[in-house]
């Protein structure tokens, strides 16, 4: 039993001091990476012409489908409404390398006033891509914005633990402050460009809902049809472990928006040293179990050589007695 309890005892000091160290070391803190924009893109060799005139669209950053490019007035804000969709150019497939496509096509009138764009669109018209260009003795007139299709955005958030070497990645599975990159995802599906898009995000764990603050920038300018996107690194304090909520809010584009998402943190190693202790703890008490049991149906060795003694030391007095008594009375017949 010892031998099994010793080697757990010289462990659990400097195991203690160990975890301590690493647990309490680090506070909550939040830094980001330069935010970027992806998202199809529409470009014009010439972004002034007379109606009719030939211009070269060129496109990119659009998912495999069939697109169609249109001239539109009022901005596109009404959507194809405001477009000349019988000169339309359609059938038109990204490249498989990836590569900008291009199409030559003429920059016919479009059937209301402008301000005109050049419009191209997928097939479900979940992705779109507008420039503006400038038709040259086509009236121009005030924008008219369409019935409001719901939310402008669609913003989401993730998070994933991302330890930065091994002392955090053995301070994060101890339970201790513990590193996420979080990334923040905000897409413009409205008809027309953003540019006052307010972005705030958050960390909450249980009734803390203000755990760690995220330094994440503001867009400045979001594109129809493209999507705003920063990752940015935040450490959750100790203790870390079990649910963590990432909330974000972003507003000045319509309603406002919320996106949540969930992560979990399990210390592995905070488990494996728990089940450390409940083991020495066990054995401890085993051991001390076995003790009470064998005092109680034994006789110490020490308490048995003491009666011993006590014997001993009884029957040579008894001894002496008896011979001090026969003198005397010897003595007292000799005088009389």
């Amino acid at each position: 039993m010892n031998r099994i309890l010793r080697p757990l005892r010289r462990v659990s000091l400097p195991v203690s001091l160990l975890v301590s160290l690493l647990v309490s070391f680090g506070f909550a803190r939040s830094a980001g990476a330069e935010p970027s924009i992806s998202g199809p893109v529409v470009t014009l060799d010439r972004t002034e012409v007379n109606p009719g005139d030939k211009i070269v669209v060129t496109m990119d950053g659009f998912a495999p489908s069939t697109l169609t490019i249109s001239v539109c007035g009022n901005e596109a804000r009404r959507g194809s409404a405001d477009c000349n969709m019988r000169q339309s150019e359609g059938g038109i497939t990204p490249n498989d390398d990836g590569t900008p496509a291009l199409r030559e096509m003429p920059a016919a009138a479009p059937p209301v006033d402008c301000p005109c764009v050049i419009r191209v669109s997928n097939r479900n018209n979940d992705e779109v891509a507008v420039t503006p260009i400038i038709l040259i003795g086509h009236p121009v007139g005030p924008v008219i914005d369409g019935a409001s299709p719901g939310d402008l955005l669609v913003v989401s958030v993730s998070a994933r633990s991302a330890p930065q070497g091994l002392v955090e990645a053995v301070r994060s599975d101890l339970g201790g402050p513990t590193n996420y990159q979080v990334t923040v995802t905000v897409k413009n599906r409205s008809t027309t460009p953003l540019r006052q898009v307010r972005v705030a995000a958050s960390a909450a764990r249980g009734s803390d809902n203000n755990l760690v603050t995220l330094d994440v920038a503001n867009p400045e300018l979001i594109g129809v049809g493209q999507t705003w996107q920063q990752t940015v690194s935040a450490v959750v304090p100790a203790p870390s472990f079990g649910r963590i909520d990432w909330l974000v809010v972003v507003s000045g584009a319509g309603s406002t928006v919320n996106a949540s998402s969930v992560s979990r943190h399990r210390p592995v190693l905070l488990t494996l040293l728990a089940m450390v202790v409940v083991i020495n703890i066990s054995l401890l008490a085993i051991r001390w179990t076995a003790r009470r049991r064998i005092a109680r149906t034994s006789v110490p060795a020490d308490r048995v050589h003491a009666g011993d003694a006590i014997d001993a030391t009884s029957s040579d007095a008894t001894s002496l007695a008896a011979d001090a008594f026969r003198e005397f009375v010897s003595s007292g017949r000799s005088n009389t």
